[in-house]
């Protein structure tokens, strides 16, 4: 299968030919080191007549290296009859008419049938005409399994049997355990199945372009909406849904990935699980650290094209930050999202948990209800619990913390004092409540102005963010949340995954 090794294995009518698909499938096989035997159910169903010969001329080579294989076949041309050794013939219900070997062209079974008067002309396939014989118009009446008990084949395959048996049971076993469940040590498991995914995804170019369209066609659209926003009070609100907004990129990704996953296990499940190709561990480790880089690619995209455009800080320390939590981001929904598809029964059911778990999120993270208006039974849990909590937490204090807020006309609270100066007249209220309030004109008699903030720090106090170091001990937690969202993913999988008897 070299010559293959590169391609697509693709769709039905699309990638490899069913010759090669077949071929495929009995190497996956091998792969899985059988000890007793390869079972094949029709190999040349759907096959044309070179195919066929080419596929059971591949299971003659393994036979002849001492692979045993175990074949079901209907109806075999002459060519390929001849490539097996024993065949055992059943007739309707099951009920044995031969078991034996079929001898050099066929003549051991010839005999056996012309024995009991129904021999095989010379230009006859043998295959087609036992058929005919034992069920077909040239049955004579005659019940062929009552002929086969009867039969001195029956009895020495009765007497070889219980020899085999007997012999079996009084000799140690052929093999033994090795105490390994799987052909390969894990870490070569996990290195050539994440080799495979990797190639499998940068292959799929239909989900990168997706899922990067998605990410620059959501940050322009956000970038533009909020483009350049003014130090202002209004502009401190703009910058909270800006980064709000950035959120709702998750949705989009996870309707995308969760049906590639769970293609995937439904594969791993179905087939190289039960044929001990790797183990889950190696499955989820390719799964999740294959779509790592891309991530980490979708973050950068989204950040050039909105980071700027809103008009954040162009400090390096602090767009740094920014982009450090927009990747953890990226990799918290993503863990979100397999884990769901991890333990999800179809495509359907992880779509509708999605809108439950980002709905859920989006509610106690502090923006739709603000932290003290939250009820007090989901405020001590469900939003200390929100990894998106932690995301607006630690992007606001990065990109607001020391901004200047500059009033608009409208903005300012304007009146006249009773008496005195505007400083005079305020000064115990701006010691006090209104400590974080800016006073513009404080030698004034009158006209006093007063704007609500002095900076983005006085704002985000109110957001329950007291300090800058709240900013990365938000981001600390982001990635801490990167962690547990991948462990649930492994986690999942284990449980869907029952303990198997290991190799021998």
């Amino acid at each position: 299968m070299h010559d293959i090794e590169n391609t697509l294995i693709g769709t039905t009518g699309a990638g490899l030919s069913i010759e090669q698909r077949k071929r495929l499938t009995i190497g996956v096989e091998l792969v899985s080191k059988p000890s007793i035997l390869i079972f094949l159910d029709e190999p040349t169903s759907g096959l044309d007549g070179q195919a066929a010969f080419n596929t059971v001329r591949f299971l003659r080579k393994l036979a002849d290296v001492g692979q045993a294989i175990l074949v079901t076949i209907h109806q075999p041309s002459a060519q390929l009859f001849a490539q097996f050794d024993s065949l055992l013939l059943l007739a309707k219900g099951g009920k044995t008419v031969y078991f034996g070997d079929i001898g050099e062209n066929s003549q051991t079974i010839k005999e056996y049938f012309a024995r009991y008067d129904a021999p095989c002309p010379e230009s006859s396939n043998p295959a087609e005409h036992m058929i005919d014989v034992v069920s077909g118009s040239l049955s004579k009446g005659k019940d062929w399994n009552e002929v086969w008990l009867n039969s001195p084949e029956y009895q020495y395959t009765v007497t070889e049997l219980d020899r085999i048996i007997n012999t079996a049971a009084a000799a140690p076993p052929g093999t033994s355990d090795d105490g390994f469940e799987f052909a390969m040590p894990m870490w070569q498991q996990i290195k050539l199945v994440t080799n495979r995914m990797n190639v499998s995804i940068y292959r799929n170019t239909e989900y990168i372009n997706n899922k990067f369209a998605l990410h620059i066609g959501s940050a322009l659209f956000n970038g533009f909406s909020f483009w350049m926003i003014k130090d202002s009070v209004g502009g401190l609100q703009l910058r909270l849904f800006t980064i709000f907004n950035f959120i709702f990129v998750a949705p989009g990704v996870m309707a995308q990935l969760q049906p590639l996953f769970l293609e995937r296990r439904d594969i791993y499940e179905v087939r190289e699980k039960k044929s001990k190709m790797y183990s889950w561990w190696a499955f989820a480790t390719g799964n999740v650290v294959s779509e790592l880089p891309y991530l980490c690619i979708c973050a950068v995209l989204y950040f050039v094209c909105w980071y700027y455009t809103v008009g954040f800080p162009s400090d390096s320390n602090k767009a740094g930050a920014v982009l450090f939590v927009m990747i953890c981001y990226e990799f918290i929904y993503t863990g979100i999202g397999q884990f769901v598809a991890a333990y999800a029964p179809n495509v359907v059911f992880a779509s509708l948990v999605n809108p439950l778990v980002i709905g859920t999120l989006v509610s106690f993270c502090g923006v739709l209800v603000p932290y003290a208006q939250i009820t007090a039974f989901w405020r001590y849990w469900m939003y200390y619990l929100n990894p998106f909590n932690y995301l607006m937490g630690s992007l606001l204090v990065f990109t607001t913390w020391d901004t200047p807020v500059r009033c608009r006309e409208s903005e300012f609270a304007i009146f006249n004092p009773a008496s005195g100066t505007c400083g005079e007249y305020l000064s115990s209220y701006l010691q006090g409540m209104g400590a974080a309030a800016n006073l513009t004109n404080p030698d004034a008699t009158s006209g006093c102005r007063v704007c609500e903030y002095r900076s983005g720090k006085d704002y985000l106090q109110s957001l329950n963010l007291q300090t800058y170091s709240y900013g990365w001990r938000d981001a600390g937690i982001c990635a801490l949340f990167v962690f547990s969202g991948y462990a649930l993913v492994f986690l999942l999988m284990k449980l869907r995954t029952k303990k198997s008897k290991g190799a021998e």
